[in-house]
């Protein structure tokens, strides 16, 4: 299998941050340490964070022009490192991957809370090392998740950021089978974190600020809708909307269980929070570029509330929410595929207020 491995490969770089990406020929990496392996990319989603990166968000981190995007990567193993086999990986294998690579598994945050938060993290694939937008990308094998048949590559994909994170989420925000969750963000992250929270057995309010979002929620499997559903486009439907959630569900102490906040306007914590039961919890994943965001302290305070972040969840929990989605049949929402020298349309395309769910490079 080796032998069949090229030499080069295409692959969609950042031309310079802010001036969009440049398809080039690169060397393959098949230098793989002994948790590596190669995969031969089938395809690769494009996230937000992939947008940040592009606007230099993270350069701070270590990203930079020249680095080949996308941190949800799905393939085909084609060469293994003499350790992968013990993470149950195997050439042949069809696997997808998150962002983690190279963590030490000695550290604490490694021990306690997941690999993804390691100390000694050599890198994250598409914001700090090269990731998916190319025909082949080094991964870590203890990381990466098996891709069900049931689930096309393409669907796949953004499992690996969107899936994982909002997933995370919901595991953070320790919401209970028959309690209410409000999704908050019904985007690339939201659409899949409803399906997620129902095939888990809650119920769920969906809320976003375009009918768009709310239709994507409403295009999935009967089973798997939200029980509600608000459009906030001004100021008089966000007042309308706190009047009516924190006023339902219980006589007592009435409100939402847990919230997960998928966008990135400042004021959602604060706007969340005012149908928020007392002793209620928030997750939030919203990332603003500014990098504040605005939190009633009155009800932090005197309702008691919780408000936290999660990254993404851990690799064990990845093959969990992977299964789960199978088993579901659950629906990653794909709004347009397009090939590694269409990069920049898809990039042109992401930034469109009409977007539905995601958008996918395929190889």
């Amino acid at each position: 299998m080796t032998g069949a491995i090229p030499q080069t490969m295409r692959a969609a770089v950042v031309k310079d941050f802010n001036k969009g990406y440049e398809v080039r020929d690169v060397p393959v990496p098949t230098d793989l340490g002994p948790h590596d392996i190669l995969v031969k990319i089938a395809a690769a989603g494009y996230c937000h964070t992939d947008l940040q990166v592009m606007e230099g968000v993270y350069e701070s981190a270590g990203a930079k022009p020249g680095l080949i995007g996308s941190h949800e990567p799905v393939g085909i193993v084609v060469k293994a490192g003499s350790e992968a086999g013990k993470s149950n990986i195997k050439v042949g294998d069809r696997v997808g991957s998150i962002n983690t690579f190279g963590f030490c598994g000695s550290c604490d945050a490694c021990k306690n809370q997941g690999q993804q938060l390691c100390e000694k993290l050599v890198g994250m694939l598409g914001l700090t090392i090269d990731g998916g937008f190319a025909q082949y990308m080094k991964a870590d094998a203890r990381v990466v998740s098996k891709v069900p048949d049931s689930i096309p590559s393409d669907e796949a994909a953004p499992l690996f950021c969107a899936g994982a994170t909002v997933f995370g989420e919901i595991l953070a925000s320790g919401v209970q089978p028959g309690q209410w969750l409000a999704v908050v963000g019904i985007g690339g992250l939201g659409h899949l974190g409803v399906q997620y929270a129902k095939a888990l057995g809650c119920k769920v309010v969906a809320i976003d600020r375009r009918q768009e979002g709310i239709q994507t929620a409403l295009s999935v499997p009967s089973h798997l809708k939200p029980d509600k559903t608000f459009v906030v486009d001004s100021e008089e439907a966000e007042k309308r909307v706190i009047q009516e959630l924190q006023s339902s569900f219980y006589d007592s102490n009435p409100g939402v269980d847990r919230a997960i906040i998928n966008a990135e306007a400042r004021s959602l914590i604060k706007f969340t929070q005012q149908f928020l039961r007392k002793g209620g919890k928030i997750v939030d994943v919203g990332l603003p570029s500014d990098r504040t965001l605005e939190v009633d302290p009155f009800a932090l305070s005197f309702k008691e509330q919780t408000v936290r972040g999660r990254l993404i969840c851990t690799p064990e929990e990845c093959q969990r929410m992977i299964n789960l989605h199978a088993e579901n049949k659950c629906k990653t929402h794909i709004e347009k595929t397009y090939g590694v020298e269409q990069i920049n349309e898809m990039y042109d395309h992401y930034q469109r207020q009409d977007l539905k769910g995601r958008l996918c490079m395929v190889f």
